[in-house]
């Protein structure tokens, strides 16, 4: 007899002054350099030949500065140029009790060079620790959720990174010298 899986949906957006075209470079083709404008993420690394077309990589793998995390890899499972949708799984790097982990975005135009970004994530738990523990995962999740979203609206926005995620890298530099 198989365990029943718990699941949890949840899901995030932000506006952003910005064209979709714009932003869909930063999410779908520019999917390998999330770390330089997530505060979340210190380095990024993409690695094999995209799976799907447009696709600039199959998987990538984040340094994290997030708490609770260290590292995660991920591969892409759907990537649609012309919808400006993507989607990855989470394939290492979960705490033991999450089984699988997808996060989707979609880039939606709303007009006058206007854009949102919305991220839905799906994770399956394993029933006894996944209800024990799933409530403070989708705590944290949403917090950095929020985060990555706002350094996204400014990145997008500026051309430049967010003073959270300047602050994360003076401090990583600092660590370094």
């Amino acid at each position: 007899m198989s365990e029943k899986r718990k699941e949890v949906k949840m899901s995030k957006s932000v506006n952003v002054n910005v064209s979709a075209d714009k932003l869909w470079e930063i999410i779908g083709p520019g999917f390998a350099k999330a770390g330089e404008w997530s505060s979340a993420i210190d380095h990024s690394t993409s690695f094999g030949e995209g799976q799907f077309e447009g696709a600039v990589c199959d998987t990538r793998s984040c340094d994290l500065s997030a708490k609770g995390f260290t590292s995660v890899d991920e591969r892409i499972t759907e990537y649609d140029d012309a919808n400006q949708t993507m989607a990855f799984d989470v394939y290492q790097g979960m705490p033991g009790f999450v089984t699988q982990m997808n996060s989707r975005h979609i880039i939606t135009d709303e007009g006058d060079g206007k854009s949102k970004d919305e991220i839905q994530i799906t994770m399956q738990m394993k029933p006894f620790m996944g209800a024990l523990m799933g409530g403070m995962l989708k705590k944290n999740l949403s917090r950095l959720l929020d985060r990555a979203l706002l350094d996204l609206k400014v990145f997008a926005e500026t051309g430049k990174p967010s003073a959270e995620k300047l602050a994360r890298m003076k401090k990583l530099a600092s660590k370094v010298a």
